[in-house]
């Protein structure tokens, strides 16, 4: 019996793993809402994967982008459904103090093109008469020309080269717009390390492991391009980053732009911290991306 139960945990672990939802997802939701029984929400969701953990964007719209919030979400990925829950607001239009945030429970269809389900207002006001609850209807989105929230993050320059950027001169990256971020969201992530740091900032080097092929990358902070397209080579790329703050960790994803001469690609990442010296020997592909995640203590 023991047994049994060992390997139905086994497979269940396994089948979450084996699905994959990141990358923008676009359709709508509804409103039980008495005054807004009629009102069609467009709404889409950027998600990225790491594990069962999700993070993301989430967008919702009406009246055709004339009004419109985009919010940081966090969510969990489950055997056949994601909770995906709205965190904080970080546009809107008109500006005010949106804190209507809510929470979608997700059931993903067996091709994972679909999701539906149902959400509910994550937290009610005390002088709120009716919960906000409704239907929620989404479909896997490839074309990011179709997305009102790639568009708004483009418009607020949410996708940026790094503010720290001392060797910038010595790449040849440069910012990109925000099909880079929707195709580092198509990979899942591999986390080879976690670094508790307490300095203000750290350093990061790149460099080719071993033979020089040809391989390149994009490297991305969290959702943010920080190098674009970048040759790894015996010389290096250097880059100071500010220190993540105690409440969020930072994420440095390394994304193969190709796999070189001889495949797969392969890099030397090395990270100075709190005089502290890390090797990060990583390995990228077509399948996934290799990440190291940066904690502040």
């Amino acid at each position: 019996m023991k047994f049994v139960t060992t390997l139905c945990l086994l497979v269940l672990c396994l089948s979450v793993a084996a699905q994959d939802v990141s990358g923008l997802w676009r359709g709508r939701f509804t409103s039980t809402h008495p005054l807004q029984l009629s009102a069609n929400y467009k709404y889409e969701l950027l998600i990225f994967q790491d594990g069962n953990k999700l993070t993301g964007y989430s967008y919702s719209t009406l009246l055709d982008g004339n009004f419109y919030a985009v919010c940081d979400i966090k969510g969990t990925l489950f055997d056949g459904y994601m909770v995906i829950t709205e965190t904080k607001t970080i546009y809107e239009n008109p500006p005010g103090d949106n804190n209507n945030f809510q929470t979608h429970i997700l059931f993903i269809s067996g091709n994972g093109t679909e999701a539906t389900g149902d959400w509910k207002q994550a937290h009610k006001r005390v002088t709120q008469l009716f919960e906000d609850a409704g239907k929620t209807f989404l479909k896997k989105e490839d074309d990011p020309s179709k997305s009102g929230l790639l568009k708004i993050l483009e418009q607020k320059n949410a996708v940026v080269i790094a503010p720290n950027k001392p060797v910038a001169e010595e790449t040849k990256g440069s910012p990109s717009s925000n099909a880079d971020t929707i195709k580092l969201a198509e990979r899942p992530l591999n986390i080879l390390q976690t670094i508790n740091v307490t300095s203000d900032s750290i350093n990061i080097e790149l460099y080719d492991d071993g033979l020089v092929d040809g391989d390149s990358v994009s490297v991305f902070t969290n959702n943010n391009i920080l190098l674009s397209k970048v040759a790894l080579t015996d010389k290096g790329l250097k880059q100071r980053l500010a220190a993540p703050s105690r409440s969020e960790d930072l994420l440095i994803s390394l994304y193969a732009e190709n796999q070189g001469s001889i495949p797969p690609n392969t890099g030397l990442l090395i990270i100075r911290a709190d005089d502290k010296r890390y090797e990060i020997r990583f390995t990228s592909d077509t399948k996934q991306s290799a990440a190291v995640r940066i904690k502040r203590q």
